[in-house]
């Protein structure tokens, strides 16, 4: 039947295209166009993978390490960087790719963060997918500053992004177990899920009380463990050398509000962040208790990058899901208006990036630039009717 109203769409004639046949267009022209932009993007940015980065010191190092019977997080055989810190259940997850060598792990590694772009740009449109959005978001998506440094460092954070979203979408049509499975995973930077937890939270709590949390936490807990099963499985003794490994982890200046204010401030910088902090979370209650989980989660992500305690630059990919989200449903002058608004951050993230000495504490405006831009451009009468 889709192939049939395919060829309707195709066939010469002067008849314009009903309701049904029109999305049938957008809905097919939309993967195949994204199955080209994976292609060009893989040939476009191949070189920007780099050996022995992040993704070798946090997942492959200790894969390759735990597929030959070793602790995970003793790599100090592998001459790290930096010590493995990611959480136990993207390294059980992954582990597979403990069997290959790094270059060619890293390469999966680098498709597959492409197509989970792709798969995001794809669901965030929702009823408001056109090819014309599709390709836009796409390109937007791909050379967005920070998910360059993403795809150089071989960096988790889109996976927890997709997965988040995952989350809530299978928590709205409750299917507990997978919602649970996605959750735990996006854990392994539980920094980035704070917000996130929390709206899920409320999410359940409305459903069924505080038994529907219980229940939901505990299944999350339970697939986390199936998720480490490898570890213990392959290492039973690597949780003392994982509390070794997080004690032994480097601080550096971040760009997170919380490091910024405190740095500045001191206690009244902890204070303010404190207050923001709480804001959040009520701002959080309010757009999960209006909006479906999915939507929620888009709006929990962005505001995550800007009161999370720990967050890197290349973290601020979370920002993408509601700009697009946002993107797709504005009218043309809106979108004109992102449009120009994303230019001017695109370029004061090159001029932060091309000083001499630049740091990645520079980048703390970003977040606050592109939500802020977001709530202001945001048509939220309609957003509350139709959504």
């Amino acid at each position: 039947m889709k192939w049939s109203m395919i060829r309707t769409m195709f066939k010469l004639g002067n008849k314009k295209l009903n309701q049904a046949q029109l999305g049938a267009f957008h809905k097919y022209s939309s993967i195949l166009v994204l199955g080209l932009i994976t292609i060009f993007i893989t040939y476009l940015f191949w070189r920007l993978m780099m050996p022995r980065m992040d993704f070798y010191n946090e997942l492959w190092g200790p894969a390759y390490l735990l597929v030959q019977g070793k602790s995970p997080y003793d790599t100090a055989s592998l001459n790290p960087v930096l010590p493995a810190v990611w959480f136990p259940m993207a390294i059980g997850f992954f582990f597979p790719l403990g069997w290959f060598s790094e270059n060619f792990a890293l390469q999966v590694w680098f498709i597959v963060n492409i197509i989970e772009i792709c798969v995001v740009v794809y669901f965030v449109q929702g009823n408001k997918q056109t090819l014309y959005n599709t390709v836009t978001l796409a390109l937007l998506c791909f050379f967005f500053p920070f998910v360059l440094n993403h795809f150089n460092l071989g960096q988790f954070s889109i996976t927890v992004m997709l997965c988040l979203m995952l989350s809530a979408y299978f928590s709205d049509n409750q299917r507990n177990w997978l919602a649970a499975c996605f959750l735990a995973l996006a854990l392994s930077k539980p920094q980035l899920g704070i917000i996130a937890v929390f709206g899920l939270s409320v999410f359940y709590f409305q459903r069924n009380g505080f038994r529907g949390v219980f229940y939901f936490g505990l299944q999350t807990f339970l697939m986390a463990l199936l998720m480490s099963l490898p570890l213990f499985i392959s290492y039973p003794a690597w949780i003392p050398d994982w509390f070794r490994s997080m004690q032994a982890n480097y601080t550096w200046l971040h760009p997170s509000l919380f490091s910024i204010l405190r740095q500045s401030m001191g206690v009244w910088g902890t204070f303010i962040w404190a207050v923001m902090m709480v804001l959040a979370l009520g701002v959080s209650y309010q757009l999960w208790m209006k909006f479906p989980p999915r939507v929620a989660m888009l709006w929990s992500l962005g505001i995550t990058t800007i009161v999370t305690p720990y967050i890197w630059s290349w973290d601020f990919v979370l920002l993408l899901p509601i700009w697009m989200y946002t993107f797709a449903r504005v009218d043309w002058k809106r979108k004109a208006l992102l449009l120009t608004l994303y230019a001017l951050a695109w370029y004061g993230m090159a001029l932060v990036q091309a000083q001499e000495g630049s740091h990645n504490q520079n980048f703390w405006w970003a977040p606050l630039w592109l939500m802020g831009t977001l709530a202001l451009v945001a048509d939220w009468k309609n957003e509350c009717v139709h959504t």
